[in-house]
Protein backbone atom coordinates (compact mmCIF):
# COMPACT_ATOMS: atom_id res chain seq x y z
CA UNK A 1 0.00 0.00 0.00
CA UNK A 2 1.08 3.31 -0.65
CA UNK A 3 1.20 5.79 2.10
CA UNK A 4 -0.30 8.99 1.31
CA UNK A 5 2.50 11.21 2.58
CA UNK A 6 4.88 9.29 0.36
CA UNK A 7 2.62 10.36 -2.29
CA UNK A 8 2.22 13.81 -1.22
CA UNK A 9 5.90 13.87 -0.98
CA UNK A 10 6.68 12.90 -4.40
CA UNK A 11 4.15 14.89 -5.85
CA UNK A 12 6.19 17.94 -4.45
CA UNK A 13 9.77 16.98 -5.60
CA UNK A 14 8.08 16.52 -9.29
CA UNK A 15 6.53 19.97 -8.70
CA UNK A 16 10.22 21.59 -7.77
CA UNK A 17 11.53 20.06 -10.89
CA UNK A 18 9.23 21.29 -13.47
CA UNK A 19 10.34 25.15 -14.87
CA UNK A 20 7.11 26.92 -14.76
CA UNK A 21 9.38 30.69 -16.10
CA UNK A 22 10.30 28.69 -19.62
CA UNK A 23 8.09 31.13 -22.14
CA UNK A 24 6.42 28.95 -24.09
CA UNK A 25 6.37 29.17 -28.24
CA UNK A 26 3.20 29.70 -30.02
CA UNK A 27 2.68 25.86 -31.33
CA UNK A 28 1.68 26.66 -35.42
CA UNK A 29 -2.28 27.29 -35.66
CA UNK A 30 -2.69 28.05 -32.43
CA UNK A 31 -5.11 30.39 -31.67
CA UNK A 32 -3.03 33.59 -30.43
CA UNK A 33 -4.47 35.78 -27.60
CA UNK A 34 -6.19 39.18 -29.28
CA UNK A 35 -5.69 42.17 -27.85
CA UNK A 36 -5.43 42.25 -24.52
CA UNK A 37 -1.70 41.63 -23.14
CA UNK A 38 -0.52 40.65 -26.29
CA UNK A 39 2.47 41.89 -28.05
CA UNK A 40 2.15 44.11 -31.16
CA UNK A 41 4.12 41.00 -33.40
CA UNK A 42 1.46 38.87 -31.69
CA UNK A 43 -1.47 40.96 -32.37
CA UNK A 44 -0.11 41.86 -35.92
CA UNK A 45 -0.21 37.45 -35.40
CA UNK A 46 -3.53 37.04 -34.79
CA UNK A 47 -4.87 39.56 -37.48
CA UNK A 48 -3.56 37.82 -40.55
CA UNK A 49 -4.04 34.21 -39.00
CA UNK A 50 -7.90 35.54 -39.06
CA UNK A 51 -7.74 37.41 -42.58
CA UNK A 52 -6.39 34.09 -43.70
CA UNK A 53 -9.14 31.95 -42.09
CA UNK A 54 -11.87 34.45 -42.49
CA UNK A 55 -11.04 34.93 -46.36
CA UNK A 56 -8.96 31.76 -47.60
CA UNK A 57 -9.79 31.96 -51.14
CA UNK A 58 -9.20 36.04 -51.84
CA UNK A 59 -5.59 35.74 -52.36
CA UNK A 60 -3.40 37.85 -53.50
CA UNK A 61 -4.58 39.82 -50.81
CA UNK A 62 -3.13 43.24 -49.21
CA UNK A 63 -4.12 45.25 -46.22
CA UNK A 64 -3.50 48.32 -44.33
CA UNK A 65 -3.66 47.97 -40.61
CA UNK A 66 -4.52 50.52 -37.48
CA UNK A 67 -5.40 50.19 -34.17
CA UNK A 68 -7.74 52.05 -31.75
CA UNK A 69 -9.68 51.72 -28.64
CA UNK A 70 -13.34 52.30 -29.91
CA UNK A 71 -15.51 51.19 -27.09
CA UNK A 72 -12.88 52.79 -24.29
CA UNK A 73 -12.79 49.32 -22.67
CA UNK A 74 -8.37 49.64 -22.77
CA UNK A 75 -7.89 46.92 -25.73
CA UNK A 76 -7.59 48.12 -28.56
CA UNK A 77 -9.68 46.93 -31.86
CA UNK A 78 -8.07 46.41 -35.02
CA UNK A 79 -9.07 48.37 -38.04
CA UNK A 80 -8.35 46.67 -41.34
CA UNK A 81 -8.30 48.27 -44.79
CA UNK A 82 -8.38 44.92 -47.52
CA UNK A 83 -7.20 45.01 -50.68
CA UNK A 84 -7.42 43.05 -53.77
CA UNK A 85 -9.54 42.13 -56.85
CA UNK A 86 -11.93 40.57 -53.94
CA UNK A 87 -12.27 43.48 -52.21
CA UNK A 88 -12.28 46.45 -54.01
CA UNK A 89 -14.29 47.87 -56.98
CA UNK A 90 -14.91 51.42 -58.31
CA UNK A 91 -16.38 52.59 -55.48
CA UNK A 92 -13.52 51.55 -53.27
CA UNK A 93 -12.35 48.54 -51.15
CA UNK A 94 -13.40 47.13 -47.90
CA UNK A 95 -12.81 47.73 -44.35
CA UNK A 96 -13.02 45.55 -41.27
CA UNK A 97 -13.27 46.37 -37.40
CA UNK A 98 -12.80 43.57 -35.40
CA UNK A 99 -12.31 43.60 -31.25
CA UNK A 100 -10.92 40.70 -29.21
CA UNK A 101 -13.29 37.57 -28.75
CA UNK A 102 -11.22 35.94 -26.50
CA UNK A 103 -8.29 33.79 -28.40
CA UNK A 104 -10.18 35.59 -31.32
CA UNK A 105 -11.90 38.27 -33.32
CA UNK A 106 -14.97 39.39 -33.71
CA UNK A 107 -16.65 41.68 -36.17
CA UNK A 108 -17.90 44.63 -35.13
CA UNK A 109 -17.33 46.25 -38.72
CA UNK A 110 -17.50 45.07 -41.98
CA UNK A 111 -17.89 48.16 -44.80
CA UNK A 112 -17.90 47.78 -48.11
CA UNK A 113 -16.97 50.70 -50.54
CA UNK A 114 -14.62 52.34 -48.49
CA UNK A 115 -11.76 54.52 -49.14
CA UNK A 116 -8.86 55.97 -47.05
CA UNK A 117 -8.81 57.85 -45.17
CA UNK A 118 -10.29 55.87 -42.17
CA UNK A 119 -10.69 58.52 -39.06
CA UNK A 120 -11.95 57.71 -35.54
CA UNK A 121 -13.72 60.74 -34.11
CA UNK A 122 -14.44 62.48 -31.28
CA UNK A 123 -18.03 61.57 -30.72
CA UNK A 124 -19.31 58.17 -29.35
CA UNK A 125 -22.82 56.03 -30.48
CA UNK A 126 -23.74 53.49 -28.01
CA UNK A 127 -20.32 53.39 -26.53
CA UNK A 128 -18.36 53.20 -29.43
CA UNK A 129 -16.46 56.04 -30.76
CA UNK A 130 -17.92 57.05 -34.60
CA UNK A 131 -15.65 56.41 -37.45
CA UNK A 132 -15.36 57.92 -40.92
CA UNK A 133 -14.76 56.14 -44.71
CA UNK A 134 -13.87 58.28 -47.87
CA UNK A 135 -16.17 57.40 -50.05
CA UNK A 136 -16.02 58.36 -54.08
CA UNK A 137 -17.03 56.36 -57.32
CA UNK A 138 -19.23 53.75 -58.55
CA UNK A 139 -21.33 57.17 -59.37
CA UNK A 140 -22.48 57.95 -55.78
CA UNK A 141 -21.12 61.38 -54.12
CA UNK A 142 -17.91 61.86 -52.78
CA UNK A 143 -17.51 62.94 -49.72
CA UNK A 144 -16.83 61.56 -45.84
CA UNK A 145 -19.37 59.00 -44.49
CA UNK A 146 -19.50 59.45 -40.93
CA UNK A 147 -20.61 55.68 -39.35
CA UNK A 148 -22.00 54.90 -36.13
CA UNK A 149 -22.14 51.98 -33.75
CA UNK A 150 -25.70 50.76 -33.64
CA UNK A 151 -25.58 48.55 -30.98
CA UNK A 152 -23.97 45.60 -32.57
CA UNK A 153 -21.99 47.15 -35.33
CA UNK A 154 -21.18 49.79 -37.60
CA UNK A 155 -23.01 50.12 -41.05
CA UNK A 156 -22.05 48.25 -43.85
CA UNK A 157 -22.49 50.58 -46.74
CA UNK A 158 -21.32 54.59 -46.15
CA UNK A 159 -23.15 55.44 -49.56
CA UNK A 160 -26.11 54.60 -47.64
CA UNK A 161 -28.45 55.95 -44.53
CA UNK A 162 -27.90 55.22 -41.90
CA UNK A 163 -24.16 56.24 -42.38
CA UNK A 164 -24.06 60.56 -43.61
CA UNK A 165 -21.82 62.82 -45.11
CA UNK A 166 -20.04 65.04 -43.00
CA UNK A 167 -17.61 67.49 -43.87
CA UNK A 168 -15.10 66.79 -40.96
CA UNK A 169 -12.83 63.92 -40.06
CA UNK A 170 -11.21 62.65 -36.84
CA UNK A 171 -8.05 61.58 -36.25
CA UNK A 172 -6.33 59.62 -39.03
CA UNK A 173 -5.99 55.75 -38.62
CA UNK A 174 -5.80 54.71 -42.30
CA UNK A 175 -4.18 57.56 -43.70
CA UNK A 176 -4.32 57.94 -48.37
CA UNK A 177 -0.95 57.24 -48.51
CA UNK A 178 -1.76 52.87 -47.56
CA UNK A 179 0.96 51.32 -46.26
CA UNK A 180 0.31 48.22 -47.40
CA UNK A 181 0.88 44.35 -46.01
CA UNK A 182 1.22 41.54 -48.70
CA UNK A 183 -0.65 38.73 -46.63
CA UNK A 184 0.57 35.78 -49.47
CA UNK A 185 4.49 36.88 -48.77
CA UNK A 186 4.09 37.30 -44.79
CA UNK A 187 2.19 33.91 -44.87
CA UNK A 188 5.08 32.46 -47.23
CA UNK A 189 8.24 34.17 -45.22
CA UNK A 190 6.28 32.88 -41.81
CA UNK A 191 5.85 35.91 -40.10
Amino acid sequence: MIRPLFVAASLTALTACVSVEEPQTPVEGAAIEGPAGASASMREDAIRHFLTQEYPDTLPMRYALAWSDLNDDGEEEAIVQLVGSYFCGTGGCNTVVLTSAGPSWRKVGDISVSRTPVTVMDTSTKGWKDITVAIAGGGGAAGNALLKFDGEAYPTNPTVQPAEIVGMTGTVLISEDLDLVDLAKKEASGG
